[in-house]
């Protein structure tokens, strides 16, 4: 233990024993015994209070933590064994509540394989323990998944990649394309605008994460937030192109909440779930 680091953390359990209310003033701190059995090193300081006296353990990626003298712990190796069986069951709790990131927005993308493995990759390698070149891994990892959405895209529709000269690997030419294909008109000029900066954002965000070596774990989180919403983005434009928000609604209330009964040949009886409103559904003549 270097001077630099006792000082430090000497400082940081003063800072911590003051956060307690009913913890008295300090009067002696020293470092009784260093642990290294587990892989990692573990410091059990002695710091003694003006009425008490407790172990206080800490060391690498172990939070800081205090454990009583009086009754409960009476050595430096109880308090460390009790700590470090607790960070583990914490942990192993942690991993059993762990919920992808990509599991926080719906993305609707099970049918584009190649996609949501990319994204299952990034989200199970993102941890807050990763050193700088794994964030921009992840980055990549982020920026791959789009420009497989890019090829999707092509692949849907050659004409329009055609006619409009793209590269199948242009995400951002490709995807501006697309918006435009899929939602025209100037009722839709706002989502438009809306969903080209979302694109520019999750492009341009993916490319930073990938050419910097000081990004951290939000950062990289975020990216992958920006990448999932984006996919999730342009996959729904494309049901809006199919006409998903056009469903018939009762002309009463407006719900969607209706069924359909066959009236006649040509008609059929459109009932109202909310308000038992009936409207009248009549086919041309072909």
């Amino acid at each position: 233990m270097t001077p630099e680091y006792r000082i430090e953390v000497e400082n940081h359990i003063k800072e911590y024993f003051q956060s307690y209310d009913d913890i008295k003033e300090i009067v002696n701190i020293k470092c009784e015994e260093t642990f290294t059995d587990l892989g990692v090193v573990i410091n059990v300081w002695n710091v003694k209070t003006e009425n008490e006296a407790y172990w206080v353990v800490e060391g690498e990626d172990t939070p800081m933590n205090l454990y009583t003298q009086n009754g409960h712990y009476f050595s430096a190796d109880e308090a460390y064994s009790f700590h470090m069986g607790l960070m583990q069951r914490l942990e192993k709790r942690r991993q059993d509540e762990f919920k992808h990131i990509i599991e926080e927005i719906p993305l609707d993308i099970e049918h584009l394989k190649s996609i949501n493995r990319k994204l299952n990759m990034a989200s199970e390698k993102l941890s807050i323990h990763l050193e700088p070149e794994e964030f921009q891994a992840i980055g990549l990892l982020c920026r791959e998944s789009l420009i497989d959405l890019s090829k999707e895209l092509c692949n849907r529709n050659p004409e329009l990649v055609s006619e409009k000269g793209l590269k199948k690997s242009d995400f951002k030419g490709v995807a501006n394309a697309f918006i435009d294909y899929y939602i025209p008109g100037s009722e839709n000029s706002e989502l438009r605008n809306y969903s080209r900066k979302m694109v520019d954002s999750a492009w341009s965000y993916n490319s930073t994460i990938v050419h910097s070596q000081n990004k951290k774990y939000p950062d990289a989180k975020i990216a992958l937030l920006f990448t999932c919403t984006t996919i999730s983005l342009l996959e729904n434009l494309f049901f809006k192109h199919l006409g998903f928000d056009q469903e018939l609604a009762c002309s009463e209330c407006g719900s969607l909440q209706v069924e359909f009964i066959e009236y006649e040949e040509d008609k059929i009886k459109q009932v109202c779930k909310k308000c038992d409103n009936e409207d009248f559904i009549t086919f041309a003549e072909k």
